[in-house]
């Protein structure tokens, strides 16, 4: 069936429809993951706490968040995107609005561990969605506009919770952040549906199935091959790119406002306003990678090229423009040049999330977990090595720690290397369900 047919269906779930939902639900979750950072110091001044204690509070996420990925994926994989994502939506929400009534660490930690178990399916739920409802050579540009929703989550929230904080107090923020979660999660499950045979409104008359799309067959009886899994070395190649990207990537929301405050004398408030740029960038970055990479599968047909070598050029320009901003004698120029890395660096993370499809199979939800566990524990565990680089220094001294960073970035193109992106994943009695490209 042309696309053009797919993509004007008359029903009131098309395709694009059913993407801008997933997006916006990567936004409400980035807004509730993002908004704590923007108030840290005023939570830690209200509730007597030291910045020790609220960097357990700030990492508390990610442990749960990470370690509970594969669980969540299975959940995603048996009960479906629109009964397990409704229910992580209005957890998460639930966490997040809880915040308000803390009195100490041990409430807040609770709160930001519970934040973690309920937004560990959402990826998972939204890749298992976009294989079911697009053709394979629009994988990575769905996947693209997910990941850029992301980040207008995290500008969303950091702007609006300095606002509201300033006019209503902390703790009423966490109250008016909850509250869109918990109507959008009511609202999901209501409308969304899992694939388009679930809803045959959305495709046109006298069709049941697009053909273009990989037939939805859920393994909720076949348990999964753990030990022949963990042993693909293919899928922890894909595991250490996400690790290294997103322990690098975790630098802009974690240090980089410093870097510019201490070595560059930045003030306050224009640390902030610089601060947003990569962020800002990184959301387009997923955009132009997902269409990029989308059209040279088109013209091209090799994986290996539309997938793994646009990633590889994307994360080495990325470490190069990272020295060369380092080295630039200008603040604003530095900021400039380091965003523009940002760009290629989040350009590359779409053929990322489209190769679990690729190359996961029937076994996309356990792959993508793991790909997604691991770079969520590259995330945690950055912001506790800059610490170690810079002590003992000058303010202005970060040469180790921008080093470090364009190695991640070098690293994370070298797992891309033997990576072999024209052969799905082979596990016993997977049958084949790789999408063809």
């Amino acid at each position: 069936m042309p696309d053009q047919q797919l993509d004007s269906a008359s029903g009131r779930r098309a395709p694009w429809l059913v993407l801008l939902a997933l997006c916006l639900t990567a936004t409400v979750a980035y807004v509730q993951r993002q908004c704590l950072g923007t108030v840290e110091r005023e939570v830690r001044e209200d509730l007597g706490l030291s910045r020790d204690a609220m960097a357990h509070v700030l990492s508390a996420f990610f442990i749960t968040y990470a370690a509970l990925q594969v669980p969540a994926g299975r959940v995603a994989q048996m009960f479906g995107t629109r009964r397990a994502l409704s229910a992580m939506v209005i957890l998460w929400s639930i966490a997040s609005g809880l915040v308000s009534l803390v009195n100490g660490l041990t409430g807040l930690v609770t709160c930001r561990l519970a934040l973690g178990v309920g937004q560990a399916g959402i990826f998972t739920c939204t890749t298992l969605s976009v294989r079911n409802w697009f053709p394979a050579h629009r994988f990575a540009l769905a996947n693209g506009m997910v990941a850029a929703f992301m980040q207008v989550g995290g500008v969303l929230g950091a702007a609006l919770a300095g606002l509201l904080t300033l006019h209503l107090g902390w703790r009423t923020m966490f109250l008016v952040f909850a509250v869109p979660g918990l109507l959008w999660g009511a609202w999901f499950w209501y409308w969304f549906r899992d694939s388009p045979n679930d809803d045959p409104g959305a495709l046109p008359e006298g069709l049941t199935q697009p053909p273009s799309l990989t037939p939805v067959e859920p393994a909720r009886a076949v348990p999964t091959p753990w030990a022949h899994l963990l042993w693909a070395w293919p899928l922890w190649c894909l595991c250490g790119q996400q690790f290294f990207r997103a322990a690098a990537q975790m630098f802009y929301s974690s240090w980089f406002a410093t870097y510019l405050k201490e070595a560059r004398g930045v003030g306050l408030a224009e640390s902030g306003a610089l601060n947003s740029l990569p962020i800002a960038a990184a959301a387009l970055g997923p955009l132009a990678g997902g269409w990029v990479s989308d059209l040279l599968q088109a013209r091209t047909g090799d994986r290996r090229v539309s997938r793994q070598g646009l990633s590889v050029a994307c994360l080495l320009i990325c470490a190069a423009l990272v020295l060369l901003g380092y080295r630039a004698t200008s603040v604003h120029l530095a900021v400039v040049i380091i965003s523009l890395g940002s760009f290629f660096a989040a350009a590359a993370g779409p053929a990322a999330y489209t190769m679990t499809i690729d190359f996961g199979g029937r076994w996309l939800a356990p792959v993508f977990a793991l790909m997604n566990m691991w770079g969520n524990i590259g995330a945690a565990a950055f912001p506790y090595v800059v610490p170690r680089l810079t002590r003992g220094r000058a303010a202005d001294d970060w040469n180790e720690v921008f080093l470090l960073f364009a190695l991640l970035y070098v690293l994370a193109a070298c797992c891309w290397i033997p990576f072999n992106s024209t052969r799905p994943l082979s596990l016993p009695d997977q049958g084949d369900r790789a999408a063809s490209g």
